[in-house]
């Protein structure tokens, strides 16, 4: 059920992102708040049924992810944020907003996966994994700023 549920979000979220009026007025909002607003999009309406989209989506993973531990504290989801942060920006989702693909973020995801079950397979112990997912973090906004910035080439050599 999970994978399907993932699926489901997934197309609904990239059909809603790339196809709907209210993922334009996401990206146009997550660009420049001020711009949305002088072209005649209620930022305060899209950032509420974005943040009741969150919480939506929330509860819909506790309910997938609670039977398979049997129990939640509230310590569970400690640190997930920054594999979702990470995950964005593996994706090739623009830091400071306006851009970015819900199949990115799937991408960033996969690639993510990998690297922590390569990482879980040499032995690594729990919170080292979170150190590569923040050394990782950082190279991704290093290499966007100095992609930027036109420096990317000659900032390596």
């Amino acid at each position: 059920w999970p994978i399907i549920v993932f699926a489901l979000v997934v197309i609904i979220g990239e059909v809603v992102m790339s196809r709907a009026r209210f993922g334009r007025h996401c990206a146009a909002t997550g660009s420049s708040e001020h711009v949305a607003h002088y072209s005649n999009v209620n930022v305060n309406r899209t950032r509420l049924a974005t943040y009741a989209m969150l919480g939506v989506l929330v509860g819909v993973a506790t309910i997938m992810y609670v039977p398979r531990l049997g129990s939640a504290s509230a310590s569970t989801g400690v640190l997930w944020e920054l594999e979702a942060i990470a995950a964005v920006i593996i994706g090739g989702t623009v830091l400071k907003g306006g851009f970015g693909r819900v199949w990115g973020t799937v991408i960033g995801v996969l690639i993510l996966g990998f690297i922590k079950n390569g990482l879980l397979l040499v032995g690594l112990e729990f919170y080292a994994q979170y150190i590569v997912t923040s050394v990782i973090i950082i190279l991704a906004v290093w290499l966007d700023i100095a992609a930027k910035r036109g420096r990317l080439w000659s900032s390596i050599a």
